[in-house]
Order: C-alpha cells, then sequence, then structure tokens
C-alpha cells in the first residue's frame, strides 16, 4: 500500500486530536494483516468508495474508548460504553476519515466515506473484510489504538 495513503490517515488521527485536545498519537508498529480484523473490544468502522474502495477500522481496549468518549464530552466520565460514548466514538472516527478524504483530495483521489458503524464486546472476533489491511498501532497517555486500513486501491 502506498506510505501516502497510511501518512494521510496518521496526520489525520493526529490532526483531529489535538483538535479535541485529546493529546498526539505515536505511531509504533506498521504490519500487514490477511484480512480487515479487530484486535480489541471496541473498534468503530468507516467504509470508502471513490478513488480508494474499502474500510477504516479503529480498534481500541475500552479503557481507551473511555478516556476519548470522556474527553470528548467535556471531561464528564465515562464508566460504560453506552449509547452517548458510541455516539462520539463514531463522530471521532467520521471526522479522522473526512480529514484523511479531504487530505487525499487534494492529490486528485475523490474520496466518500460512509456513516459510522460500531462493533464492541468482549469476546468479539469480527472480520470486518477479506482485504489484505495495513495495520498501524498507535500510543497515546489516553491508550492504543490499532488504525486498520483495508483498502483495495
Amino acid at each position: 500500500m502506498d506510505e501516502r495513503y497510511i501518512s494521510s490517515f496518521i496526520n489525520s488521527i493526529n490532526g483531529v486530536f489535538a483538535g479535541l485536545g485529546l493529546g498526539e498519537f505515536v505511531s509504533g508498529n506498521i504490519y500487514k494483516k490477511d484480512s480487515c480484523t479487530c484486535r480489541y473490544n471496541f473498534t468503530t468502522i468507516v467504509g470508502l468508495s471513490g478513488g480508494i474502495k474499502g474500510n477504516v477500522a479503529l480498534s481500541m481496549p475500552y479503557d481507551t474508548a473511555k478516556k476519548i468518549a470522556s474527553a470528548m464530552m467535556m471531561g464528564m466520565e465515562v464508566t460504560e460504553i453506552d449509547e452517548m460514548s458510541v455516539s462520539a466514538l463514531g463522530e471521532m472516527a467520521n471526522m479522522v476519515c473526512g480529514q484523511a478524504a479531504m487530505e487525499l483530495s487534494s492529490r486528485n483521489l475523490s474520496i466518500d466515506i460512509t456513516p459510522p458503524t460500531t462493533i464492541h464486546g468482549d469476546k468479539i472476533k469480527a472480520i470486518i473484510s477479506q482485504v489484505e489491511t495495513v495495520a498501524v498501532e498507535l500510543n497515546s497517555p489516553l491508550g492504543s489504538i490499532e488504525l486498520n486500513l483495508g483498502l483495495e486501491i
């Protein structure tokens, strides 16, 4: 996968998180998977169509999801994943993919995004798609996120 696609999504995550006052993520390992799968028990998925087709999945442990949702809700403590926190985390994924789509459109790649879908649970082992996927480990003071780019280019 072209480094430009990966860097667009990493830049977008850092831009969105900085804009929301959530701090900055540091990229860790980047590796390939045979399919787009969920590593952690909370995952938000956004579909892409147009110049790039596929799925972007932001997977994180519940603790990270709660901290991000809490910060997005002006510091209101989130002790469980409920409708409001799922909505906040879905909006965060929507913002990340929207910003990445805007960056890629400046390179003449028109991309449409779908509304976010969220799956979560302690025993989730979902396969989002059978497309070869690039996964990027991201770390911050709020916790870990695995960015999954299952793209057909």
